[in-house]
């Protein structure tokens, strides 16, 4: 007897979500493989697809500003876990 299992991993993205959210929600499942590839380097999904990376997230945002103009894309650093920044508030300054 053989069995067919359907794992989802994580759910779809809301309808409504922006197409920044869509591409954010594209990098977060893509995001295994990419560890494998590209692992330290950030890279850019665009259209549900890595279409660059780069290790200078500058540079990066540059190219794709040119490739893509002003439509949604997303742009993330590829790392096991992320870092986390602690900045202080102004309103304690």
């Amino acid at each position: 007897m053989r069995y067919k299992f359907r794992v989802r991993t994580k759910a779809a993205p809301h309808p409504e979500t922006t197409g920044f959210e869509r591409e954010q929600h594209t990098f977060q499942m893509l995001l295994p493989k990419l560890l494998r590839k590209y692992c330290g380097e950030y890279v850019a999904v665009f259209g549900g697809h890595v279409l660059d990376h780069d290790k200078d997230d500058s540079a990066l945002a540059a190219r794709m500003f040119k490739k893509v103009g002003e439509a949604d894309f997303y742009i993330g650093r590829v790392e096991e876990k992320p870092a986390v920044y602690e900045l202080p508030s102004p309103e304690i300054a």
